[in-house]
């Protein structure tokens, strides 16, 4: 019996030492590696400026988005015309597209600016980088409040690159004088436009300038004239334009004109 045992015990330790050795040959090496690829992204930012003479000595706004324009007089008459020429210059560190206008207006709600916003008319010029440079384009010549119910309209589409500047000149009048914009224009079409239809965030606007012969009236001027920055029109007067009535007198309206880019 002791002899069956140690027998026992050497196979045991034999098989003991065989067990061992197959763990050791079963046992392979792997080297690993990985690499990585990395690219930091920061998006840009859009800070376009405004300038018109006579911002910075009264309100120390020039050069800023929110320009608050100096009248010519500080009371008007029943005839007038405010020509107000602005530069835009884009101090961003990305291209800007210039996309659409919006003319809007406030008043202190006295029956008075009531009256007074409602004979107001508005001509809205600037260049159309057409024919070297050396074209003004007419957007409208209508009434103040024709214009504000419009909304936005898409328009230009001239982009500017950094450090680039264009320009626009707004012309708020009653009476016929209205600075060469001629007969009424209105160049407004109720068609929605979108900038970049291929991008679901890029905005839908409700209209657009067409910039072509007017539809209405028919002897209304074609928009488009040779001239340079400040891109005066020289065309008639606007026989459309009546004076203010008297209940205008003590009224007190701003209109506002908004700018819209698309960077």
């Amino acid at each position: 019996m002791k002899l069956f045992s140690i027998r026992n015990l050497a196979m045991t330790g034999a098989l003991s030492v065989a067990g061992l050795g197959l763990v050791g040959m079963g046992a392979h090496a792997v080297f690993t590696q990985n690499t990585t690829s990395q690219q930091t992204i920061q998006a840009g930012s859009m800070n376009v400026t405004l300038h018109a003479d006579g911002a910075t000595t009264l309100y120390g706004t020039d050069n800023t988005a929110n320009v608050i324009l100096a009248p010519t007089n500080s009371d008007e008459g029943s005839s007038f015309a405010e020509v107000y020429h602005v530069t835009m210059t884009n101090n961003s560190n990305i291209p800007v597209s210039e996309v659409s206008f919006q003319l809007g207006a406030t008043n202190d709600n006295s029956p008075a600016s009531w009256t007074m916003q409602a004979g107001l008319w508005a001509c809205l010029y600037a260049g159309s980088g057409a024919m070297n440079g050396n074209e003004g384009e007419i957007y409208f010549n209508s009434p103040l409040n024709t214009a504000i119910n419009w909304g936005a309209g898409a328009s230009k589409f001239l982009t500017l690159a950094k450090g680039a500047t264009d320009d626009y000149t707004l012309v708020i009048y009653a009476g016929p004088s209205d600075n060469g914009c001629g007969p009424q224009y209105d160049g407004y079409v109720a068609s929605p436009f979108n900038f970049n239809p291929s991008d679901p965030n890029s905005p839908t606007l409700p209209g657009q300038f067409n910039g072509w012969v007017p539809a209405s009236p028919p002897t209304a001027s074609y928009p488009f004239y040779t001239a340079s920055s400040p891109w005066t029109p020289s065309f008639s007067n606007n026989p459309a334009a009546g004076s203010l009535l008297t209940g205008a007198q003590g009224g007190v309206v701003t209109p506002v004109l908004t700018v819209g880019y698309f960077g």
